[in-house]
């Protein structure tokens, strides 16, 4: 049976007697690749803009990853932070054995010298309890000649700083947007590989010695502004499948990476937003994108997995950014919260 149909076969979410159970793993499906890392953004506002969202509950919170976790190590925690944040930011104290941060440091507009002496503080700042450092957050979307800049300037300085520090367990690289789509004859198309081949041009050799890994925001059926819907489950997966693919095989060689540097699923989420998409579809969907990537680790070299996000920021609001979580904005377990749990218990590394 051939990768493709295999995910078709093994993502569907069961359903029984109106409960969802974690799917067995087929041996086919075990591959030889360590297991993925798992993790969370543990808040709830997504960017769109909510002005009345609930303030978090630390508490509440710590329980909730508590219970994601179930003791194992390690587990990462996503966290957003921009030249301008206050130090520590309030996520370092959801801190615990086993949790780590994987940070993304936002590029803002600064001038190219305090970009970098920026990156050169938040590194040694945030370094001795984070795992990963992405450079900037989804430039390809943006693909503006400073923010790509940036990126290039930025990953080298990072890493050198890093080094420099003695923080030889921390990993530099930097985040995108992937999407793949097939055309009219049925071939999977890039749309972000002008961002790539622009970036290429501004780099030099210490860019490609400078990325420890490659960021992907999964995205597909997620209700957020310009992606599609869909009712099939094997269209979700194969957009997981083929975007892995292009990632590795388009995008990455063109800046000089070959497949010994990993992919991390930074980000990967379903809205909650509308009648039409119900948190029994959330598990559904979400569950086959996870078996998916970890169907594909071993092929593609994807070495961890993290949900956007924990909570909805704004339950039952129209909008697609505040009704991504896998609780309500009371911290009330939608079903892909407790699928989530066992996945991690199944999946992950122990």
């Amino acid at each position: 049976m051939n990768r493709r149909h295999r995910w078709g076969t093994v993502a569907a979410a069961v359903v029984v007697a109106g409960a969802f159970v974690v799917p067995a793993v087929p041996a086919e499906a075990a591959v030889a690749a360590p297991p993925l890392t798992f993790g969370i953004y543990p808040g709830g506002y997504a960017g769109g803009g909510s002005t009345t969202g609930k303030p978090d509950d630390p508490a509440k919170i710590s329980a909730a990853l508590g219970t994601l976790q179930h003791g194992h190590s390690p587990f990462l925690l996503r966290d957003y932070i921009g030249c301008d944040s206050p130090f520590p930011d309030d996520e370092m104290s959801l801190l615990a054995p086993g949790r780590r941060l994987d940070l993304v440091i936002s590029y803002t507009g600064q001038s190219m010298t305090d970009w970098l002496a920026c990156l050169r503080t938040e590194v040694k700042r945030y370094g001795p309890v984070t795992d990963t450092i992405s450079v900037t957050l989804e430039e390809n979307i943006l693909h503006d000649s400073a923010g790509t800049d940036a990126l290039a300037q930025g990953v080298v300085v990072a890493k050198q700083a890093a080094e420099s520090a003695g923080l030889h367990r921390l990993q530099i690289g930097f985040d995108e947007v992937a999407a793949s789509f097939p055309d009219s004859s049925g071939q999977w198309v890039d749309p972000f590989l002008s961002f790539w081949q622009d970036l290429s041009g501004r780099v030099g050799p210490d860019f490609a010695r400078s990325v420890d890994f490659i960021g992907v925001d999964l995205y597909p059926d997620s209700g957020l502004p310009g992606v599609p819907d869909t009712a099939k489950l094997s269209d979700v997966t194969d957009f997981v499948h083929h975007t892995l693919d292009v990632v590795r095989t388009q995008e990455m060689p063109t800046v000089g990476l070959g497949r010994n540097v990993p992919i991390r699923v930074s980000e990967n989420g379903y809205s909650t937003n509308t009648p039409a998409r119900s948190a029994a579809d959330q598990a559904k969907i979400l569950t086959g994108e996870i078996l998916a990537v970890n169907a594909d680790r071993a092929a593609e070299n994807v070495v961890s997995y993290e949900m956007f996000d924990l909570r909805d920021d704004v339950t039952g609001s129209p909008s697609a950014f505040d009704n991504l979580g896998l609780m309500t904005d009371d911290y009330t377990a939608k079903p892909m919260f407790w699928v989530y749990s066992g996945l991690i218990a199944t999946l992950g590394r122990h």
